[in-house]
C-alpha cells in the first residue's frame, strides 16, 4: 500500500469512499472488485476508531432471538461462516456458556428452545469449512459442569448452563488490514492522514472532494463520479462540508466501551455474567430484565464488555472517563464476585461510538438494530452516498448492499458484486516451520523460535515478507528491547507496506506492541528509532511522535510498564537503523 496523495489527484475515480473504518475498507474492496475505480481516504489512520473496539467475537446473532429477528440472525451466521473461509488463520472457533437460574426467562428451558432455534436457523454454518473451523451444536449442561468451568459464580438459584458456538478474531486489527490489502490488489488507491475538508460540485451534484494531507498541511481535489460517505460517528460532520440549511442527523451516538484485564477470569469459555443493574431493550419482544457482559479470553487476559452510555459530546472529544470505568468495574464485581477487579487489573479500554435508534429517549440506550443507506440526491446531491453500519460481524455485507445501490445509480450502470471464492491471502493459516527452516533465521545470531512462532501467528503469511528485510539487513533480527519478542524488521514493514506514518500506527495497530497493554518506554523509543530512518524524522519529530503514543495510550488507559529508566527517553540509535531503498519507502 502506497499513500501517494498527488498521484490520488491526477486521476479521476469512480467511486471516493471517505472513512477508512472496516466499513469503508469492505466497501472500496468490494468497489474495486466489480473493475470500479477507487479512492479510499480516511482523516486519521484506517481502523483508527470506532472499528478498534472490540470484544474481538464474531457472532452469529443469537440474542437476535429476543427480538424475533431471524432475518437478522440469519445474514450473520452466513457472514460468520464466510469471515472463518476469508481468514481461517483468524477467526476460529468460540465456546460460549450462559449460565441459567431458576425456571423463568433466564431458565433451562427458555434457553434449551433458543440453542435448538439458532441450530436451526443456522443448519448450514458449516457448510464449506474444514474439520476445525466447524461449530458444534448448541447444548445444555449441569450446575455441576457450569461451575467446572466458573467456580466462583453466584450459586443461588444456579441450575446449569447453556453452551453455544459463535467465533473469535485474534485480531480484528489483522484481519481489518487483509482486507486492505485486497482491496489494494484488487486496484484501490488509499491514503491515511487524508481529511476530507470540502466537496466539489457541478449542477447540484458532487464530483468530488477537497482533501488536506494531515502531515504536510498540503490541499488538493481528488475527482470521482460518486462519493461514499462511511465515516460513523463523523457522517453528520462530513455532511456539514455541504453547507446549506441543517439536515436531520444520520448519526445520533452513543459511547461504547470494552475492557481489557491483566488475567483471565475464565479459561477456554466467554461466559456471559447478568448485570445487576436493571435494564430495558425497548425494541425485544423478549424482556430478561437485565444487561448482560461477556468475559471473553484472549491471549493471557480477558476481555469484558461491551459497556452502554449515553454520549451527547462531539465525535473529536469522545472518551471514557475514570469514573464511567470504576463504574463498571463495580457492575463487573456485582456480577461475578469472584473478579474482585479494580482499575489496577486494567490493561486498556477499547472505546468507540455506536449510533443510537433516533434521539437520546429513556434512561437507557437504544442501539441502532440495522444499518442504513442514504442516497443524498434527495437533497440536491447527486453522486453523494452514506451508509452507517452497526457492528463488526456484517460490514462486509453491508459495505456490498452499499456498492449495490450506488453501482446501480451510475451511468452506464457498474457490476454486480464478485462472489467470495477464496480465503484473504493475509488471513489464511500459517505455521512457522518454513520460517523456522531459513537461512537468515538459522544463522550466526538466530532469532528465537518463539520469535517466530509469533511471527507466523499474528501476521500469518505475511511473516515471510517480514523475515525478507531480516535477509537484507540482519540488524533488523534483534529484538525491540530486552524484554520483548518484537523485532525491528516489524517495524521497517509496517512503514513500507501498510502505510504506518505515526508512531502510534505502529505500536496500536500494525503490530501486537500494545496487545498486552502498554510496552514500555523502551520500546516506544526503539521503535522511533527505525521510523525516523524510514520516514526522514528529525530528532524533534521523533519526541513528537513518542509523546503522541504516549498520549494514544493514555486514551487507552494502558498503563505503563515501568523499570528502570523507564520515564527517561533513551537517545536515538543510529545502528539500528535499517539501510533505506529508494523507491520504496512511504513518505
Amino acid at each position: 500500500m502506497t499513500r501517494d496523495l498527488p498521484a490520488l489527484a491526477a486521476n479521476q475515480f469512480d467511486l471516493i469512499v471517505i472513512g477508512g473504518g472496516i466499513y469503508g475498507i469492505c466497501a472500496a474492496r468490494d468497489a474495486a472488485r466489480r473493475g470500479l475505480a477507487v479512492c479510499l481516504l480516511e482523516r486519521g489512520d484506517f481502523v483508527g476508531e470506532t472499528s478498534s473496539n472490540s470484544l474481538r467475537i464474531i457472532h452469529g446473532g443469537l440474542r437476535y432471538l429476543q427480538h424475533a429477528d431471524l432475518r437478522r440472525m440469519r445474514q450473520s451466521i452466513c457472514e460468520r461462516r464466510l469471515l472463518q473461509r476469508l481468514a481461517p488463520g483468524l477467526v476460529r472457533p468460540l465456546p460460549c456458556l450462559m449460565p441459567t437460574y431458576g425456571h423463568g426467562l433466564r431458565g433451562k428451558a427458555v434457553l434449551r428452545i433458543a440453542l435448538a432455534v439458532n441450530d436451526l436457523v443456522g443448519l448450514d454454518r458449516n457448510a464449506g469449512l474444514g474439520p476445525a473451523l466447524r461449530l458444534p451444536p448448541g447444548r445444555v449442561i449441569s450446575r455441576r459442569e457450569v461451575l467446572q468451568l466458573a467456580p466462583e459464580l453466584p450459586t443461588a438459584g444456579l441450575t446449569g448452563g447453556a453452551i453455544w458456538y459463535d467465533c473469535q478474531v485474534s485480531s480484528s486489527e489483522r484481519l481489518a488490514l487483509a482486507f486492505l490489502h485486497s482491496a489494494a490488489a484488487a486496484g484501490a488507491a488509499s491514503a491515511n492522514y487524508a481529511e476530507v475538508t470540502g466537496f466539489l460540485r457541478d449542477q447540484g451534484g458532487v464530483t468530488g472532494v477537497r482533501v488536506t494531507d494531515r502531515l504536510t498541511g498540503d490541499q488538493l481535489e481528488i475527482r470521482g463520479r460518486a462519493v461514499l460517505n462511511a465515516t460513523g460517528p463523523w457522517t453528520d460532520t462530513v455532511l456539514e462540508h455541504l453547507g446549506g440549511r441543517p439536515r436531520p442527523r444520520q448519526f445520533v451516538a452513543s459511547k461504547g466501551f470494552n475492557v481489557l484485564l491483566k488475567r483471565r477470569l475464565f479459561e477456554g469459555h466467554a461466559v456471559a455474567l447478568a448485570g445487576h443493574v436493571g435494564f430495558r431493550d425497548a425494541d425485544a419482544l423478549v424482556h430478561k430484565g437485565v444487561q448482560h457482559f461477556f468475559a471473553v479470553p484472549w491471549r493471557r487476559h480477558s476481555l469484558i464488555g461491551t459497556r452502554h452510555l449515553r454520549y451527547t459530546g462531539s465525535a473529536d472529544d469522545f472518551a471514557v472517563t475514570g469514573s464511567e470505568l470504576d463504574q463498571f468495574l463495580g457492575e463487573v464485581n456485582a456480577a461475578y464476585p469472584g473478579a474482585h477487579l479494580s482499575s489496577d487489573d486494567v490493561l486498556a479500554v477499547y472505546s468507540g461510538m455506536l449510533p443510537e435508534a433516533g434521539a437520546h429517549t429513556g434512561a437507557d440506550v437504544r442501539l441502532q438494530k440495522h444499518p442504513t443507506f442514504r442516497d443524498h440526491r434527495d437533497e440536491g446531491w447527486r453522486g453523494l452516498y452514506s451508509v452507517v453500519g452497526v457492528k463488526w460481524t456484517t460490514a462486509r455485507y453491508v459495505a456490498q448492499w452499499a456498492v449495490d445501490q450506488i453501482a446501480r445509480r451510475m451511468t452506464p450502470a457498474a457490476g454486480p458484486a464478485r462472489p467470495e471464492s477464496a480465503p484473504l491471502p493475509d488471513a489464511e493459516p500459517a505455521g512457522p516451520d518454513p520460517l523456522l527452516s531459513r537461512d537468515s533465521v538459522r544463522g550466526r545470531d538466530p532469532i528465537a523460535e518463539a520469535t517466530i512462532r509469533r511471527l507466523a501467528a499474528y501476521y500469518g503469511p505475511r511473516a515471510e515478507a517480514i523475515l525478507q528485510y531480516v535477509d537484507q539487513m540482519p540488524a533488523l533480527a534483534r529484538p525491540l528491547a530486552p524484554d520483548t519478542e518484537a523485532i525491528g524488521a516489524e517495524v521497517v514493514h509496517a512503514v513500507r507496506e501498510e502505510s504506518a506514518q505515526r508512531l502510534s500506527d505502529l505500536i496500536l495497530r500494525r503490530t501486537d506492541l500494545a496487545a498486552d497493554g502498554h510496552p514500555g518506554i523502551h520500546v516506544l523509543a526503539a521503535c522511533a528509532d527505525l521510523m525516523a530512518a524510514e520516514l526522514a524524522w528529525d530528532s524533534t519529530r521523533r519526541q513528537q511522535e513518542i509523546d503522541l503514543a504516549e498520549t494514544a495510550l493514555r486514551r487507552l488507559h494502558c498503563r505503563p510498564a515501568p523499570r528502570d529508566g523507564a520515564h527517561e527517553i533513551p537517545p536515538e540509535s543510529p545502528a539500528l537503523r535499517p539501510v533505506t531503498t529508494s523507491g520504496v519507502i512511504n513518505a
